[in-house]
């Protein structure tokens, strides 16, 4: 609604200066007409009355003025410069008149040439004729007088009336005024439509650049069939536009790049802090146990040898939990800050695994663990074989450590359709809770804190697995299972393995 009372202002606004120009155009031009046209008319009615003498005299040298057979010329003469003519001998008798009354214009002459009386004004003078302007009172009229001798001696008489001329004077201004009036209403109307036509694009113009300035680009001007500069401002706005448009797009992806980066930054803050927190946790406890059993052999409060010895097997078992903490942690930072080379190789994953199992024979033997292999056969992969250890050890640790009810342990194989074997490992006991699943491969999350001090658990074993599966590219995850809980990792079959593939 603002915007058409805008349009609506503008317009009218161009209206009115546009019926102004015109109807003060016209004014000017009745004003003028009214001072100068009676004085170019006088002038023109004297070229005439001149030209009617010359053609005169020309016809009297040529011997074709008088005579009854040369009498239609010279009336036609007359007339086409409305005129009122005579032509007389020296003893005044008429020899050439036109269609007046020749006693009129005898006495009109005679007052001329014998008058004084402050009626005739003297125009122009030269040798053969004189121009003047009379009024007649008694007549209430004025006219233009051409007095003049021809060449054979005789006097010619013309006379043109102006008293006409006045009231065409008149006529014309009433007729200039009226339509003054008429060309103003026609102008109005008229200069409204074109003007609206004209105008048309630039509230385009408006409408999209308003448009533009709440973020829609979307708005484009599209010229007009005659190409002007207002089509030329259009095509600038678009540019404009365009321009605006990818410099917010490249700020507000600017903007983002920002926001991520500070989100980082505030992301790696929380977890050095975290970090630090956790190792300091984490080494707080052994190094305060090595602290204290160290400061008792120290003061020698264990006199017999099996307490002393007691005694040094805790500092011993302490100092390699800090020990295998502290590979870990350089290990999961090397693979996190990719500084990790992978040396993928094809090499013999049951061989990797049996010999990790016979290396936690005595753990399985100390908490009576029933292990199995499911679906072994002899299998070759293609990857790291130092990082698949790591991983397949970390989830025996995590097996052996939280093995409970029936103390089963199974490692199984799956060979799968698209080149890829899945290695699980198994332990019956509770299950992992729903809101800790997705946290477990976090560094030094812990499901069950009792159990991971009691074992010496760092909390960073499954982190590594998690850092080492992504740079591998390999899927891993695990599973709550009805009797026990379920960790896998998937690695490629090397080319020359044929074994029969199972899903």
């Amino acid at each position: 609604m603002k915007s058409t009372q805008k349009s609506n202002k503008i317009n009218r606004q161009i209206v009115g200066v546009l019926g102004f120009i015109v109807l003060s155009s016209l004014i000017v031009v009745c004003i003028l007409t009214s001072i100068f046209l009676g004085d170019y008319y006088n002038y023109e009615k004297r070229k005439d009355l001149e030209e009617v003498f010359k053609i005169i005299s020309e016809r009297c040298e040529e011997g074709t003025l008088y005579g009854e057979e040369y009498g239609v010329d010279n009336l036609a003469l007359f007339d086409r410069h409305a005129v009122s003519v005579m032509v007389t001998e020296a003893d005044g008798d008429p020899l050439v008149a036109s269609n007046v009354n020749t006693n009129i214009l005898n006495e009109q002459l005679n007052h001329t040439l014998l008058s004084d009386d402050g009626t005739t004004k003297l125009l122009k003078s030269t040798h053969n004729y004189r121009i003047v302007s009379q009024v007649i009172p008694s007549v209430d009229d004025s006219f233009l007088l051409l007095i003049g001798v021809l060449p054979d001696s005789n006097i010619v008489f013309i006379q043109a009336t102006t008293s006409a001329m006045e009231e065409s004077i008149h006529i014309t201004n009433r007729f200039f005024l009226f339509m003054v009036v008429l060309d103003s209403v026609i102008a109005i109307f008229v200069g409204k439509f074109l003007i609206s036509i004209f105008t048309r694009p630039l509230f385009d113009l408006i409408s999209i650049t308003k448009r533009i300035s709440n973020f829609d680009f979307d708005a484009t001007y599209h010229p007009q069939l005659i190409y002007n500069e207002m089509d030329d401002l259009g095509e600038h706005v678009n540019e404009m536009s365009i321009t605006l448009k990818r410099a917010i797009d490249q700020l507000q992806a600017a903007n983002e790049s920002l926001k991520h980066d500070l989100e980082l930054k505030d992301e790696t803050e929380k977890m050095r802090k975290e970090f630090v927190s956790n190792v300091s946790h984490e080494l707080k406890t052994p190094i305060a146990l090595i602290q204290g059993y160290a400061e008792g052999l120290q003061e020698g409060i264990m006199e017999d040898e099996v307490s002393r010895q007691i005694y040094l097997d805790i500092i011993i078992d302490e100092a390699n939990k800090m020990n295998r903490l502290v590979r870990e942690m350089l290990i999961l930072n090397q693979l996190e800050a990719g500084q990790m080379d992978l040396d993928l190789v094809d090499f013999n994953l049951t061989e990797m695994i049996d010999s990790v199992v016979d290396s936690n024979r005595i753990n399985f033997e100390a908490q009576n663990i029933t292990y199995s292999f499911i679906n072994k056969a002899e299998c070759y992969v293609k990857a790291d074989e130092f990082l698949v250890e790591q991983v397949f050890t970390n989830f025996i640790s995590n097996a052996i450590h939280y093995v409970m009810n029936e103390n089963i342990i199974t490692v199984r194989y799956d060979f799968m359709k698209r080149g890829k074997v899945r290695i699980s490992v198994f332990n019956s006991g509770n299950n992992i809770a729903k809101k800790d699943i997705k946290h477990i491969w976090e560094k030094f999350y812990k499901a069950d804190k009792a159990r991971s001090r009691e074992y010496g658990g760092s909390g960073i074993g499954l982190s590594v697995v998690k850092a080492t599966m992504d740079l591998l590219h390999e899927k891993f995850g695990v599973e709550n299972l009805p009797n026990g809980v379920e960790f896998w990792f998937e690695l490629s079959l090397s080319k020359d393995t044929k074994i029969k593939e199972n899903s």
